[in-house]
């Protein structure tokens, strides 16, 4: 049975939402979505070397001034990401819909391979 899937980064957690096998909306990351979606080796690097750029950049001591050091780079993981979410939907057979929200910044809905 084909997945909608999320890709949606957030501090500390995994950048994949999805159904689980007992039907749960859960958290996932990289590595088990790799697993699950049957995703190649070098997506998932790619894809784990997106979801660290952003973890890196986790202020813990005061997570509200978490942020990019430049719009620039902001809106370059952004295009890198949604360039990622095209790739799950074409490498996975498994992914029916992939929907791209960045870290938030793009609306539910609107950026869906």
């Amino acid at each position: 049975m084909g997945k909608k899937v999320l890709l949606l980064a957030g501090f500390v957690q995994g950048p994949f939402f999805y159904h689980d096998q007992d039907g749960d909306w859960m958290n996932h990351l990289v590595d088990e979505a790799g697993e699950d979606l049957g995703l190649s080796a070098e997506l998932v690097a790619d894809l784990t070397r997106w979801d660290e750029e952003y973890q890196d950049i986790y202020d813990s001591g005061h997570p509200p001034d978490s942020a990019f050091p430049t719009a620039e780079a902001k809106l370059a993981w952004t295009e890198r990401g949604r360039a990622l979410a095209a790739r799950i939907k074409q490498e996975s057979s498994i992914a029916v819909e992939v929907d791209y929200q960045a870290n938030g910044s793009i609306p539910e809905g609107t950026c869906v391979f």
